[in-house]
């Protein structure tokens, strides 16, 4: 015989209860907490993406996690990106979209004005780095430094000093570099001389204001530079192309042949005064010649790439970012690609003048201040933004959300949140990570370690909330106790070993609580009044 249990009006109130506390407990999680420690949580704009003009393409964020102490430039060797930080002198790795948790290269850098990690190219598995070296991070500068190290897929190994450059002056210490078929190219700017280099009769300092060949060594490439932060190469002609920041007007681009003077000191912007060229001091063999555009209201032009990719249709453009107003440009260049042609007479002067409209190059906006623009393997575009600490990539639309579902890989807790109301606290804790957590000995070492055990299954399991969307939700709903109880971390102070290890192991219990503590003794509580 089966007997029928059934419950008795105290046993259900019992068992509503229990429940109501359990939802209480996950309520007070998800959204009392972490809004007892600050006054709005949802004024973050990280989750603000640039916008593209030309409505043919889309921008996103390429990886969730953001880059501290400031990135300057990158490099892609294969499919992988080496990004550098400016401030504390390490080179990080980005793969298959997530920034690695160790440093692939760490040297001791000045930070004081345009010094710090400045440059990067790689050619094959050599990689090169522009630095301004120091005794200590952060110290007095003792010279700018280019290295060349060999890539073993998880550290830059084998250093040697190729070149040392002045750092005189925290100005002006250029940085930029590129390569082409084998040979390997830098700039630096003036650096506070002026002498032949810099277009004057007078006593002088060798490698400013120069672009070099560095590997191989050779004559100086070009002359009469103020300042760069962007060289590259035309792939197609094999020309070289820079960028040139102007003193309180106009700022560059230039078509830079071999033995070019670019001007500097006597000549910035465009000039017919065939007198003022004739007078140019004469260094060897380099010839001035005017610039391809011109603004005359400084925008801070740097990074500099031409797109080869068929799929990204933009094979006769060159496309330069803004460190000023995080604008991203497009020229159109001309048959022979040594120059620009426009539509608008406003350019047709080469000169976008204070009061002419910058509609027809103007193809990206909110960037924040970029400082490099590079095509990836992939054939789309990179953009690198110092301020805002992130790298994004630009698609055409049509193909857009075919490479979103194909790309694979990736944080299963930025899969699971993105787009959500929780994307705001997420990019908090991957802020809080970068910039509190890992300033502490016990906060790398946790960091660290954590990584490396989350990472070896958080891209599997991200797969499947992109394969099933039903899961995806599951997962979200799963992590939002835990999200929200770790959002008190960006509301406290976390400058002390102490604190960082009290608040861990308080957070620790807290999370055991809601996800084990509470519903095992409701189930148990449960079971016994049944």
């Amino acid at each position: 015989m089966v007997h029928k249990t059934t419950l008795t009006r105290s046993e259900l109130l019992f068992f509503v209860r229990v429940s109501l506390l359990v939802c209480a407990v996950i309520l007070i999680g998800i959204v009392m907490i972490p809004y007892a420690f600050t006054e709005d949580t949802n004024n973050s704009g990280s989750a603000i993406l640039p916008k593209i003009l030309d409505e043919n393409y889309v921008v996103e964020q390429f990886m969730a996690e953001g880059i501290p102490n400031s990135p300057t430039t990158m490099t892609f060797v294969g499919d992988d990106i080496l990004v550098l930080q400016r401030y504390d002198g390490i080179v990080r790795l980005v793969r298959d979209g997530i920034l690695q948790p160790w440093p692939v290269l760490d040297v001791s850098v000045a930070k004081d004005g345009e010094r710090g990690m400045l440059g990067i190219t790689s050619y094959g598995s050599k990689v090169y780095v522009y630095f301004t070296a120091a005794d200590v991070d952060a110290g007095k500068a003792i010279e700018n430094r280019i290295y060349k190290y060999d890539w073993n897929g998880e550290k830059l190994v084998n250093p040697m000093l190729l070149k040392t450059l002045p750092s005189d002056n925290y100005f002006h210490n250029g940085g930029a570099m590129t390569s082409f078929d084998g040979q390997i190219y830098a700039v630096i700017g003036d650096n506070g001389n002026y002498g032949r280099l810099q277009n004057r009769d007078a006593d002088w300092k060798n490698d400013t204001s120069v672009i070099l060949r560095i590997d191989p060594p050779g004559p100086y490439y070009a002359m009469g530079i103020r300042n760069s932060f962007g060289i590259t190469v035309d792939p197609i002609t094999g020309n070289l192309w820079d960028t040139e920041n102007g003193d309180d007007s106009l700022d560059e681009i230039n078509f830079v042949p071999e033995n070019f003077n670019s001007g500097w000191i006597e000549i910035m912007g465009i000039t017919k005064n065939q007198t003022l060229i004739d007078s140019l001091p004469k260094y060897g063999n380099f010839v001035y010649s005017n610039p391809e555009f011109v603004w005359e209201k400084p925008v801070c032009p740097t990074g500099i790439a031409f797109s080869t990719s068929e799929k990204f249709a933009q094979t006769d453009s060159v496309f330069v970012g803004d460190c000023n107003n995080g604008n991203l440009y497009r020229f159109n260049l001309n048959e022979n690609r040594t120059g620009f042609v426009f539509s608008s007479t406003d350019l047709q002067d080469n000169t976008l003048n204070i009061d002419e409209s910058n509609q027809e190059i103007l193809f990206g906006t909110g960037f924040g201040a970029i400082t490099d623009v590079d095509e990836g393997p992939d054939g789309f575009l990179y953009v690198v933004s110092l301020s805002n600490g992130k790298i994004y990539r630009i698609i055409p639309k049509d193909i857009a959300q075919s490479v979103s579902e194909s790309k694979g890989g990736g944080c299963l807790i930025a899969t699971a949140t993105y787009g959500s109301e929780l994307a705001p606290q997420v990019q908090q804790l991957r802020e809080l990570r970068d910039n509190f957590l890992l300033q502490t000995e016990s906060g790398t070492s946790f960091m660290n370690t954590f990584n490396q055990f989350y990472y070896s299954f958080s891209p599997t399991v991200a797969d499947w909330e992109r394969e099933n969307p039903i899961f995806k939700e599951a997962v979200k709903f799963t992590l939002i106790p835990m999200i929200s109880s770790l959002s008190i971390l960006n509301h406290v102070d976390m400058d002390s070993e102490a604190k960082v290890i009290g608040y861990g192991i308080s957070l620790i219990l807290l999370n055991v609580g809601m996800y084990f503590v509470v519903p095992v003794i409701a189930m148990w509580q449960i079971k016994n009044r049944i």
